[in-house]
């Protein structure tokens, strides 16, 4: 019985991942994200709960469109996509505005201690909203990392505008966010 629930892991887990490659990380956690705020937050465990982003961590708003920002930070700044992340979306003037892309950056490699986590929101004119902190690396320190022990949205807005130093990033003029 138990080698039976292993092997139904083990397909659920690779249909996930390959669904996931095939219509892209974003996306998915986008269509789930959009179907979790549908349901009531009292019949959700907190870790699938959909959370606005905390304001501290507001950055600015990055003068390109979010496939070009999800590209750049692949490619030219070596951020990987975040699949294991809180969801997170917030109301803009009336309207859910849900993330579209979760990314981290491990200075020290997969096994660092640190990371640096950002995420991106379609701003109202086209741009990227980044919101972004450091934080213990979820792989070397999971309970702490839960725990927000060395949470820092200062540090990680420091940090990535040390990365993105020669990209047009606007100050961080916090929109109201309001619970989804």
């Amino acid at each position: 019985m138990r080698g039976r629930r292993v092997g139904l892991l083990a397909v659920g887990l690779l249909v996930g991942w390959t669904t996931a490659s095939w219509v892209g990380i974003y996306r998915l956690r986008l269509t789930v994200g959009r179907l979790l705020t549908a349901l009531p937050d009292a019949l959700m465990p907190r870790h699938f709960s959909v959370l606005p982003p905390p304001p501290p961590e507001r950055v600015g708003v990055w003068d390109v469109d979010p496939a070009v920002a999800r590209r750049r930070l692949r490619s030219t700044y070596g951020f990987r996509r975040l699949v294991r992340a809180y969801f997170h979306c917030y109301d803009r003037d009336g309207r859910r505005v849900h993330e579209v892309g979760s990314f981290v950056y491990r200075p020290e490699g997969l096994t660092g201690s640190h990371q640096l986590h950002v995420r991106l929101f379609p701003a109202a004119d086209g741009g990227t909203e980044l919101w972004c902190h450091w934080e213990l690396n979820a792989n070397v320190s999971p309970l702490a990392h839960l725990r927000r022990q060395g949470y820092d949205p200062a540090e990680g807005e420091r940090r990535l505008r040390e990365l993105l130093a020669d990209e047009r990033i606007s100050a961080a003029d916090s929109p109201s966010v309001v619970d989804a």
